[in-house]
């Protein structure tokens, strides 16, 4: 006996009754769909569930994947609704960040980590880097006359003391985009103690005064090009 299905349910749809399909050997059944809509739908795609609604689902399970990102954390953005843009394919989403500000964010930079901020943590990371960076001051490279190494060149192994060649020794001192030359000396240690001194007399105060600055916050002075010769000068030690 065959089975009638008028009142079953399966999936958004609700069996009314059998449809008059004259000249077709298989069964088929009005329903209606949940959204409202009514079709007439074959008694076997109704119990394999092949056919759920009348088409209204499909279009609905897109819009449910859309929505999946509500709400969800990416880096320090939170996902809080589509935005529906004319002509847009890529889907974009409006998102807070943890520093207060908003943002509209396509969905893949999202979901692949491309986009993890409003901006925010890129300029956290160039401020870190700043730190990094090399910085002159006045023509002078505060990260190089902060540092007692030598360069690969020098060949005495104490920056700004060079051999002459003839058992003397000649110092000199890059500052402030100018070559300071003090003199030569019939020994090494003679050369090394003439560079220690200008050291202390013009790197410590500068560096004192540079240091004191960056406690209080002020601005450092962005990469420069300075005098040439310093910079030879410099390269050499």
């Amino acid at each position: 006996m065959k089975q009638d299905l008028t009142g079953q349910q399966y999936g958004y749809l609700t069996v009314l009754g059998k449809a008059d399909t004259p000249g077709k050997k298989r069964r088929y059944w009005l329903c209606r769909c949940r959204c409202g809509n009514e079709r007439i739908v074959e008694e076997s795609h109704l119990k394999s569930g092949h056919t759920k609604s009348c088409g209204c689902y499909r279009r609905e399970k897109p819009r449910e994947r859309w929505l999946e990102l509500k709400g969800q954390r990416y880096g320090r953005l939170v996902a809080l609704r589509p935005v529906e843009e004319t002509g847009k394919q890529t889907e974009r989403w409006e998102c807070i960040c943890d520093c207060g500000k908003r943002c509209v964010v396509s969905k893949i930079n999202l979901r692949s980590g491309i986009t993890k901020s409003c901006g925010c943590l890129q300029a956290e990371q160039r401020k870190k880097n700043m730190k990094k960076a090399i910085h002159f001051v006045d023509g002078t490279c505060v990260e190089r006359i902060s540092s007692k190494t030598p360069s690969f060149s020098n060949t005495t192994g104490h920056r700004g003391v060079y051999s002459r060649g003839n058992g003397r020794f000649r110092a000199a001192i890059g500052f402030q985009g100018k070559i300071h030359y003090l003199g030569t000396y019939g020994t090494y240690e003679d050369a090394v103690n003439a560079r220690l001194e200008a050291e202390k007399r013009l790197y410590d105060p500068f560096l004192e005064e540079y240091r004191k600055k960056m406690q209080e916050g002020e601005q450092m002075a962005p990469r420069q090009e300075t005098d040439s010769r310093q910079e030879t000068d410099e390269t050499k030690e």
